[in-house]
């Protein structure tokens, strides 16, 4: 299963960063030489190519064996065995098999300004949808009964 955040919200992920370069370049062009601009420039853009495909790339990955958080700087594979919870934060919270806790945020269902309530109601659904998930023990298959032969 994968769960991804709204269009609108991916487009915000991944326009944020080109335009926060453009901010920057056109503040230090006065104050710099053309050519630190320009590799200024570059290097900005190269940067902001990169963090606005990881933008728009936020989401979560859900399988039999495990989750997959795919983050802002980078992307997480915990095993389902190691999950204690999924929070509304929203993050998960896990455990190493050496016992020490840990937690992932899950960047692209949060609401840090619950502004839009669309966008607040399908990221409240998709955490729901993963604590469902992780509360979903599939049942073992029944045991093969043998037979017994008809006494006569």
């Amino acid at each position: 299963m994968e769960l991804k955040p709204l269009l609108i919200t991916r487009v915000c992920n991944a326009s944020v960063w080109p335009v926060l370069v453009g901010v920057i370049v056109i503040a230090l062009r006065d104050d710099l030489p053309l050519v630190a601009v320009i590799a200024g420039a570059v290097v900005c853009v190269a940067a902001a190519v990169y963090l606005a495909f990881l933008g728009w790339r936020l989401g979560v990955v859900c399988d039999g064996e495990g989750i997959e958080v795919h983050g802002l700087l980078r992307s997480r594979r915990i095993p389902r065995d190691a999950i204690v919870a999924i929070t509304n934060f929203p993050a998960v919270r896990w455990k190493t098999v050496d016992g020490k806790s840990h937690w992932t945020p899950i960047f692209a269902f949060a609401n840090p300004g619950r502004v839009v309530p669309f966008v607040e109601r399908h990221n409240e659904a998709a955490i729901s949808i993963l604590q469902n998930w992780l509360a979903d023990k599939r049942p073992e298959p029944p045991k093969k009964k043998r037979r017994q032969r008809p006494t006569r």
